[in-house]
């Protein structure tokens, strides 16, 4: 079976109750943006060890319960959002794998922290976090109900970000919210002698910063004039920092930049920390 590479939403099920909220918040946002949702449910059908005769039967079992889930999963999504005519896939195949492939040309992909495969004590399951490394489309995790969230956050390292600020830029002006972008720097200034000379170089740092998030952010908020953008920059822990200023957002946009030749992380430590620990759903948009 060949999964179709949809346009609009994709959003990978399960039948957990994590992907449920995920689902629900996908159709939400698909609803949002005017766009197609397609449903994702894999099945890794080739890691069952079995007698060669009961094989095909297990793997029939298998993908027939998958379809129910699915078949569950559209029939739920469709009645609450009539307008959407959600499609899906069962797919044979690793979950992430899945996920990744069917967002092979859609605009956005969602996933919940975990599901029934991952352990209870886990705070974001191997599914998702692979998802969000290696996709080709903006992901994004959901926890929480973004609707309690006061705006949309965005947080910045460079000015390649820009591609970040502008997902979140649209975001924020299809939920109707304002626009917060945040540029954390962590100070290089260390043992110098003198305190004069200490607070000289970081104030020549922090300028360099503010000029940094300007030309960032700048050429976003005049392709948006109507949307409400506040930035700012702060010197501290990057990902403490981010964490604790999702505690008021509807959602968090982190960018995920390539990476490096050698032993390059896909996602970065503070992309790591938020994924695991915001309080609202994260998106990880590639840049």
């Amino acid at each position: 079976m060949e999964i179709r590479p949809p346009a609009g939403v994709v959003v990978g099920v399960d039948g957990s109750p994590h992907a449920a909220l995920a689902a629900e918040w996908a159709a939400g946002e698909a609803e949002r943006r005017g766009c197609a949702l397609h449903l994702v449910h894999a099945v890794e059908t080739g890691t069952i060890t079995v007698p060669a005769r009961s094989g095909a039967a297990v793997t029939d079992l298998l993908l027939r319960n998958a379809q129910e889930v699915l078949d569950r999963a559209l029939a739920e999504l469709g009645a609450a959002h009539p307008a959407l005519r959600p499609t899906g896939d069962v797919v044979p195949k690793d979950p992430a794998a899945a996920v990744v492939t069917a967002a092979e040309h859609a605009e956005l992909a969602v996933v919940g922290t975990r599901g029934h495969g991952g352990f209870a004590s886990l705070l974001l399951g191997s599914v998702s976090l692979r998802v969000c490394a290696h996709a080709g489309c903006p992901v994004v995790v959901v926890r929480g109900d973004r609707a309690e969230g006061r705006h949309v956050l965005v947080g910045v390292r460079e000015e390649r970000d820009a591609g970040a600020v502008r997902f979140a830029a649209r975001e924020a002006e299809q939920a109707g919210l304002p626009l917060r972008v945040l540029h954390v720097w962590s100070p290089v200034v260390a043992d110098v002698a003198g305190a004069a000379a200490m607070v000289d170089e970081l104030g020549e740092e922090s300028d360099l910063h503010r000029q940094l998030l300007r030309r960032t952010v700048d050429p976003v908020r005049a392709d948006h004039p109507e949307l409400d953008l506040d930035a700012e920059d702060f010197a501290g822990p990057v990902a403490a920092t981010l964490v604790d200023a999702s505690a008021e957002a509807a959602l968090l946009v982190v960018p995920r930049h390539a990476p490096a030749p050698r032993l390059g992380l896909r996602l970065s430590t503070a992309a790591h920390a938020v994924l695991h620990h915001a309080h609202c759903p994260v998106a990880v948009v590639p840049v």
